[in-house]
């Protein structure tokens, strides 16, 4: 197939957006894609953005004889003199790709998509957030020498499809000889009832748990020194209760899990679930029972379930000792990065990394070795 015969759109509407959801669940499906490539996820990022006045959508689809191949949600945005886009998604720095149809001519669609949206955004800077260093699109945004790299951080991954011995799979895992998962399970069961339960969208009990959840984020973030905008917004709490209110098991799968200790709340996870894979999104506990693992308890439960459905799991980045066990060291890499397609948009950046350099050197000469911090951003 030529790509001669695509036909880009840009989508700069939120009717026009939701209007895109039967074809777009579709495409989903047909691509087997991640959870961040869903509708349902995109569309919960639209519903609670609360930059949504200085944030403007921006949605790239490729069409091939009026069938939808390839999708991108963007938002594009001015900051100072420069136009920015950057892909829809709540401000946590969420995963991205484009969303492509498994044609022969695959690459060369991603390819396409990729040189459409540089063109439709007139963008100065692209901010682009964990992209998979094997995906086509990290190929494709990086092969110029218009990208800056910021940061590369792996992503712990579990490989439980081709576990075929559940019980063995955890006398394995390293580290865990003396905190196997029935251990810590029983330990907390000797201090009361314990109940793991997974709370449907129309749960009625799911609106408060989210509350419990965020505020517990909360706190877990004050103790450790995150400074995190995001968590602490209300747009945090407003994304996870419209992600986790969507009843959408066909297109994008996304489940709160709760342990209980004595009929309270004790730890909770959110997971998504695509064909393949379930996804730790976000996870919190209650640090005054933290003594007694209620977090890892639920992951580790959280696992079993992945495992049971023939799925395996994606723990998100990080180096919690916990993720490391059940991968064995296992990760894919992913980058976040900047790409500037334009003259401004480089000038500005060498700029911004001039004053940078700048102040790194009066504080040196100064006597105050001033911390080199990776920013978000090139304006």
């Amino acid at each position: 197939m030529s790509t001669e015969a695509l036909a880009f759109e840009t989508v700069r509407t939120v009717d026009g957006f939701r209007a895109l959801q039967p074809e777009w669940d579709d495409l989903w499906r047909c691509a087997k894609g991640e959870y961040f490539q869903s509708f349902a996820f995109c569309n919960s990022a639209l519903e609670t953005d609360d930059t949504v006045a200085r944030r403007k959508l921006h949605c790239v689809t490729g069409r091939r004889d009026g069938r939808l191949v390839a999708i991108w949600p963007l938002v594009t945005f001015r900051n100072i003199c420069w136009k920015y886009a950057t892909p829809l998604g709540p401000e946590n720095r969420a995963p991205s790709d484009i969303l492509a149809a498994p044609d022969d001519d695959r690459d060369e669609l991603v390819r396409a998509t990729w040189r459409a949206a540089l063109k439709s955004t007139g963008a100065d800077v692209f901010q682009l957030w964990r992209i998979r260093a094997t995906s086509l699109l990290h190929r494709y945004a990086t092969r110029e020498n218009i990208a800056r790299r910021l940061q590369e951080e792996p992503t712990p991954y579990a490989m439980l499809r081709s576990e075929q011995d559940w019980e063995a799979f955890c006398r394995s895992r390293p580290g865990r000889s003396r905190t196997r998962p029935l251990y810590l399970k029983k330990r907390l069961a000797s201090h009361g009832a314990i109940s793991i339960d997974m709370v449907e969208a129309n749960d009625a009990r799911l609106q408060p748990l989210i509350d419990w959840f965020v505020l517990h984020k909360r706190e877990w973030a004050r103790h450790n020194g995150l400074n995190s905008q995001w968590v602490f917004s209300e747009s945090s709490r407003a994304f996870w209760n419209a992600l986790l209110s969507q009843a959408s098991p066909d297109a994008g799968e996304f489940r709160l899990f709760v342990l209980t200790l004595n009929g309270e709340p004790c730890a909770m996870n959110i997971i998504a679930v695509n064909a393949a894979c379930a996804y730790l999104l976000a996870n919190t506990y209650d640090r005054e029972v933290a003594r007694l693992s209620p977090g890892t308890v639920l992951i580790d439960d959280c696992v079993k379930w992945a495992y049971d459905r023939g799925l395996d799991f994606d723990f998100g980045p990080g180096d919690q000792s916990y993720k490391f066990s059940w991968t064995g060291g296992l990760s894919y890499t992913t980058a976040s990065f900047l790409v500037l397609p334009t003259v401004w948009g480089r000038s500005g950046h060498a700029a911004k990394q001039g004053v940078k350099s700048l102040r790194l050197m009066a504080g040196r000469v100064a006597g105050r070795q001033t911390p080199e911090v990776l920013e978000a951003d090139a304006s």
